[in-house]
């Protein structure tokens, strides 16, 4: 079973680095001005999609898959929100130029065509606009062995670098950029368990019986151990 597979079937909220917590920080430092449109890319469960909704922002999210939308729409129906759902690829936005305020990732851009998201991103933002994208980045150069082992078990390309980072950023268009707060990985998710604990997280029935899921896991658990080192997180922000 594959990583985005596993998540999928346990209806993670927030699996992106830092979690939940990660996302109620940026907000409070990067606050976002009321009457802004924004866009989530690969929203997943739609926990931020509902969060900013509940903040007052007009709210649009977009998932490659449908079974995430699915939990998303039943999420924002049990909180009450209202947010226009999509299912599409970051690679080939299904919008029109310059529609956006904001743009926000959380863990999805490293899963695609790099080069091409940021410049869908970059498209769809009206001038002036901003994106904040929260990805992986290589802490330290990478050995063949970690780069090989990351990327076969997140199914990616290759890891980058926040200099790298930034360089794509540029060339997809963003006159400004910058890493806000990069990071090493956190070793462990006690912070969103006991401080944001996520109660509309829906969890497939046989989701804890599979036996993939949990071998899947497994190898999640084992990567980081191994290869922790080479692991850190960021928030990119580029402004168009």
């Amino acid at each position: 079973m594959e990583y985005l597979e596993m998540l999928a079937r346990l209806g993670v909220g927030s699996a992106h680095p830092g979690g939940f917590a990660a996302t109620v920080a940026q907000l409070r430092e990067h606050p976002i001005a009321p009457g802004c449109r924004i866009l989530e890319v690969g929203c997943g469960t739609g926990r931020t999609s509902c969060y900013l909704a509940k903040l007052g922002y007009e709210v649009t999210a977009l998932d490659l898959r449908e079974d995430m939308l699915a939990k998303a729409r039943r999420r924002a129906s049990g909180e009450e929100v209202r947010v226009t759902f999509l299912q599409g690829n970051v690679e080939e936005l299904p919008l029109p130029d310059e529609q956006y305020d904001v743009v926000m990732a959380e863990s999805v851009t490293i899963f695609a065509d790099v080069s091409k998201a940021l410049r869908e991103y970059a498209r769809v933002l009206r001038p002036g606009g901003k994106l904040y994208d929260r990805e992986i980045l290589a802490a330290r150069k990478l050995t063949s062995t970690a780069a090989q082992a990351i990327c076969d078990f997140y199914g990616v390309k290759r890891m980058y670098a926040e200099k790298e980072w930034l360089e794509l950023l540029g060339a997809a268009g963003f006159s400004e950029a910058k890493v806000w707060q990069p990071s090493k990985f956190p070793e462990s998710a006690w912070e969103d368990i006991v401080h944001y604990p996520d109660l509309f997280q829906e969890t497939d029935a046989d989701a804890y019986e599979n036996e993939a899921v949990w071998e899947t896991a497994k190898k999640y658990d084992e990567l980081m151990f191994a290869y922790h080192e080479f692991f850190g997180f960021g928030l990119m922000i580029g402004s168009k």
